[in-house]
């Protein structure tokens, strides 16, 4: 029994023993599966090996993800409250970034002096001899700026209003009606037609009367009765007396009609360009520059075509104090938005609701004032008078070119600023 126990351990242990040797002389059979050999390709040796990702690492790449899904799923979203609180801190926000002082005061001088030199050599063209002969240049220039109010009108202040009543911020504040700016501009229209034709007929009522009154005192001192006239002097003494006083009345009105047309026009240029202004004053960096350039440019132009008219009015005392009080009104509106604008650039919130209502309503208005003046006062009355068509054809044609000229200046503009 014990020689037979012996055998057996004998016989188990040579088994195991072979066993082990035959797991060792394995391992590089698989070692040759999990690396190829080398390859050799223009003298080179490229080792290349195959790993495949080991279970392990999957494991930790997939536990990551998860983490990450519940960080982000843990983190809550903003509330509606919270999404309304930073848009309501967006649109107050206050001040001008890029802000330079003494380039916005230098732009305030720069456009009060541009404004008044524009205005005022029309006026000067009438008083100083050697500018009598650049007539005709004035006469352009008044097309030019025709059409340069024209262009304002469209392009930049109805623009204006409509990106500001536009905006974001005025959610919820013009009950969804979007139209707005085409309204306050037709209502402005509307107005100042309404204002015009109501002032036109009082000053035609107060001429008529006037002209009356002279007409009979002027009968009673110098013109006898028909019954006294010896029959032959009859028609001659009434012919030569009625005409003339009937084209003294009509040039009376005549006159206060272009006046009161040329008051309107300031009244509506004088209105854009303090926004006008205020929009300079608060523009900063590199857009303040761009917009200096483009406004100084409207503002000569437009100051020669606001000048042609005040030129061409006459005023029965002091002439050139009156033509030169009115270049300077229209030479300080502007400056005077521009001084508003800097003092109150700090506190000014451009995208608050009140500002943006007030910016976008008197843009609105003012694009209505600026196209009524445009085609009513300076369109149709100087292709109609009586001078524009006594000129050559050469003239006109001169004239229609310098005012879409001034359209397409612009409107070009209008891109920048």
């Amino acid at each position: 029994m014990v020689a037979l126990r012996y055998i057996a351990l004998a016989v188990f242990a040579a088994c195991a023993h072979g066993a082990e040797d035959k797991a060792i002389s394995e391992i590089p059979s698989l070692t040759e599966q999990t690396t190829r050999g080398l390859h050799t390709n223009t003298g080179h040796i490229i080792f290349q090996s195959i790993t495949e990702p080991t279970p392990t690492s999957s494991a930790n790449e997939l536990s990551t993800l998860e983490s990450d899904s519940e960080i982000a799923s843990s983190t809550p979203s903003p509330s509606p409250f919270e999404q309304a609180r930073q848009s309501d801190g967006e649109c107050m926000a206050s001040g001008v970034e890029d802000w330079d002082r003494e380039l916005q005061i230098g732009g305030v001088f720069i456009i009060l002096v541009l404004s008044f030199v524009g205005a005022m050599l029309p006026v000067m063209g009438k008083y100083v001899n050697w500018l009598r002969n650049m007539r005709r240049v004035f006469v352009v220039g008044k097309f030019f700026g025709a059409g340069v109010i024209l262009a304002t009108s469209f392009v930049h202040m109805m623009g204006a209003a409509i990106e500001t009543l536009g905006d974001s911020c005025l959610d919820g504040w013009l009950g969804g009606f979007e139209s707005w700016p085409a309204l306050l501009a037709m209502i402005a229209l509307l107005a100042m037609h309404l204002m015009e034709h109501t002032m036109g007929r009082r000053i035609a009522r107060s001429a008529l009367s006037a002209s009356a009154e002279s007409t009979q005192s002027g009968h009673g001192a110098s013109t006898p009765c028909v019954d006294d006239l010896p029959l032959k002097e009859t028609p001659s003494r009434l012919e030569s007396h009625e005409p003339s006083h009937a084209h003294a009345v009509y040039g009376h009105m005549d006159e206060h009609r272009k006046r009161l047309s040329t008051y309107v026009l300031e009244l509506g240029i004088a209105l854009h360009s303090i926004i006008v202004g205020v929009t300079l004053a608060v523009t900063g960096g590199t857009a303040f520059k761009t917009l200096l350039a483009a406004i100084s440019f409207h503002q000569f132009f437009e100051g020669m075509a606001l000048g042609t008219r005040v030129a061409a009015l006459t005023f029965n005392r002091r002439p050139f104090l009156i033509c030169m009080l009115n270049a300077s009104i229209f030479a300080l509106t502007t400056p005077l938005g521009q001084v508003i604008g800097i003092a109150v650039r700090e506190s000014f919130a451009p995208r608050a609701p009140s500002s943006l209502l007030a910016m976008g309503v008197l843009d609105a208005l003012s694009a209505g004032i600026l196209l009524y003046s445009a085609v009513a006062n300076l369109l149709v009355e100087e292709f109609a008078a009586f001078e524009f068509h006594q000129a050559s054809r050469k003239m006109r044609i001169v004239c229609f070119a310098a005012m879409y000229a001034g359209c397409a200046a612009m409107s070009v503009i209008g891109k920048w600023a």
